[in-house]
């Protein structure tokens, strides 16, 4: 008991403990923690269309460009439930409009994403709203994303956006590729 004792009071009065963190414990920890931006920008190609999307993102709000005969924009935001080890949960509320005498259609939606590998996520995306015989917006998205490197990631998927409200009407689908570069 002496010993234990003697062994305390040493380490407290020559301030060696082994508890205290080195400088490179600190700078590992630091970059682990380091976030980058809250920005990123996103674009994808649809293979059987000529249809390119591009995304911005800033934080949890995100604009959607689609072009494919009409233009399609979604202003969406995001809204994490939880998130857990590259697992988590969100819903979202989105503005959806079509060109054509600019028609507008509110929706909600959840998003769903997965790591399976130390490199690699899968996801589920899905939002709509419908308004009887007026019209309706659905819009899904499946795919896998793979992270090269720490910013920058390429995805794989398809998707299907269908938008009908009067005569207006904007209708997508089919399989994409995709970049996505985090600021």
């Amino acid at each position: 008991m002496k010993k234990i004792l003697a062994a305390t009071i040493f380490i407290l009065l020559t301030n060696t403990a082994a508890a205290e963190n080195s400088p490179e414990v600190d700078e590992g920890i630091a970059s682990i923690k380091k976030k980058t931006s809250d920005f990123n920008l996103e674009t994808k190609f649809f293979i059987d269309k000529a249809a390119p999307e591009i995304l911005l993102k800033y934080k949890n709000v995100s604009l959607d460009w689609i072009n494919n005969d009409k233009n399609f924009f979604k202003l969406k935001v995001n809204k994490e439930i939880f998130s857990l080890m590259g697992t988590g949960l969100e819903w979202n509320v989105s503005l959806n409009a079509v060109d054509e005498n600019f028609s507008v259609l509110p929706s909600v939606g959840v998003n769903i994403y997965a790591r399976i590998r130390p490199r690699l996520d899968v996801y589920v995306q899905f939002s709509g709203l419908t308004l009887g015989s007026r019209g309706h917006f659905s819009d899904f998205e499946s795919g896998l994303r793979y992270f090269p490197q720490k910013n920058f990631s390429i995805s794989a998927g398809w998707r299907r956006t269908d938008f009908k409200l009067r005569r207006n009407d904007f209708d997508l689908n089919g399989v994409f590729a995709g970049v996505r570069y985090d600021f």
